[in-house]
């Protein structure tokens, strides 16, 4: 409210200024001295002209120089400045009043933070640190979330090996390989909540032997459970998997989305420029940071940053190149099958991002194996159903083959 205030008071100030402007008497803008002088230096060309000094042509063009000028102030005098009435000098400024305020308001609105507090560094600091200690736990944030996801079970063959599954697991509940094909399965046809459920009673089973990897799977899958938030459960997950692996890039990356959701973008940013300059290309996380680091760097007020530039693919060595280059066409499209399968198969296995997922997709309708990209395209939108983002990238990959 204070701000309002000081800033209605300046614009009635300028208001104020605007009126007094245009309503005063207006100054003589062609004083005497300035046609006083013209007249002496026409004196002065005579006296010369007399002396011989100057030339009579010479004198003939000062003087049409100098009559030129003092028309020139005749001039000016007959459209002289006019004073406003107090009347008409009152509407001017009520009006321009209303633009200044109408005007800024709807400038500040759009560009500027009403109702934000002006605060210091340290408080905001002080703040981002109360919010992180006080976000909303797992149990609260599912709560939020409403509405449960539908269980769901693939149809034919791959169906009844899931059910299969779920039967296994439930009579023997501490199959460590049941539990963690489980958890992976889950995930895949979009059982979000049981994979959940079955990660946690895999990391219990398991005890000190659990891995970094194992922990970040179980705060991937508790990230992805609440659309994206990491909470604290989530955080601590994290928290072990790098004190297990304080290399483990994927929980590094979460703890920095953390840290931007509570208003630390400045943490975040440090920890996936990290990201950046020592993790592998076709890591998960790495198409997600630049998607949305310059966006982060905005936040923390870094002007100055720039995403670096990589390609999008590591190119082939000079062997490959001097091996394809020998190849017939057979054995060239046969390669190429090979790498494509051997991307399925991990896609397939151990998951991946929506990127390699598309990536896969384009291959696939590249090589004519368009019943195969379809396939692929069902199982990756499957996997990120309940993810907008990545339903787009795998969208149009299917639409650059011609699927949709």
């Amino acid at each position: 409210m204070i701000f309002w205030v000081i800033t209605f008071l300046i614009c009635a100030l300028i208001s104020i200024f605007f009126y007094r402007t245009i309503t005063q008497e207006a100054p003589d803008i062609v004083p005497n001295s300035d046609l006083e002088v013209y007249k002496d230096q026409l004196v002065n060309i005579d006296k010369e002209l007399s002396r011989g000094i100057i030339a009579i042509d010479e004198a003939e063009r000062i003087k049409a120089e100098v009559s030129r000028r003092i028309l020139e102030l005749d001039k000016r005098k007959k459209f002289a400045f006019k004073k406003e009435t107090k009347v008409s000098g009152l509407i001017l400024s009520t009006i321009f009043l209303l633009i200044l305020v109408a005007g800024g308001s709807f400038i500040y609105q759009e560009f500027g933070a009403p109702g934000y507090e002006n605060i210091s560094q340290s408080q905001r600091i002080k703040n981002a640190n109360e919010l992180l200690k006080g976000r909303a736990t797992q149990g609260k944030l599912l709560q939020d979330r409403g509405n449960h996801q539908n269980f769901k079970t693939p149809e034919g063959d791959y169906g009844e090996l899931v059910k299969k599954l779920r039967q296994k697991v439930a009579e023997r509940p501490t199959d460590l390989e049941g539990l963690k094909l489980l958890a992976g399965i889950e995930a895949k046809i979009g059982n979000i909540d049981e994979a959940v459920k079955a990660q946690q009673q895999f990391l219990q089973v398991l005890g000190d032997s659990a891995s970094d990897l194992d922990f970040f799977n179980y705060a991937d899958l508790l990230i992805n459970q609440v659309d994206g938030i990491v909470s604290p459960e989530a955080e601590k997950a994290l928290r072990t998997a790098l004190r297990i692996n304080p290399q483990n890039g994927g929980a590094k990356y979460y703890i920095g989305l953390m840290l931007a959701q509570n208003d630390r973008p400045d943490l975040a940013l440090r920890l996936w420029k990290q990201l950046l300059k020592i993790d592998k290309l076709d890591a998960p996380w790495i198409p997600l940071i630049r998607d949305d680091i310059e966006r982060l760097a905005v936040l923390a007020g870094d002007t100055k940053f720039e995403l670096p530039s990589i390609e999008l693919t590591p190119g082939p060595t000079a062997e490959d190149v001097d091996n394809a280059s020998q190849m017939s066409n057979e054995e060239r499209q046969e390669m190429i099958r090979g790498m494509v399968s051997r991307l399925s198969e991990r896609l397939s296995t151990d998951g991946g991002s929506p990127n390699e997922w598309a990536r896969l997709i384009n291959a696939l309708g590249v090589l004519g194996e368009f019943q195969s990209a379809r396939s692929a395209w069902n199982q990756a939108k499957n996997i990120f159903t309940e993810s907008p983002s990545s339903l787009e990238i795998l969208n149009t990959a299917a639409q650059n083959i011609g699927l949709k």
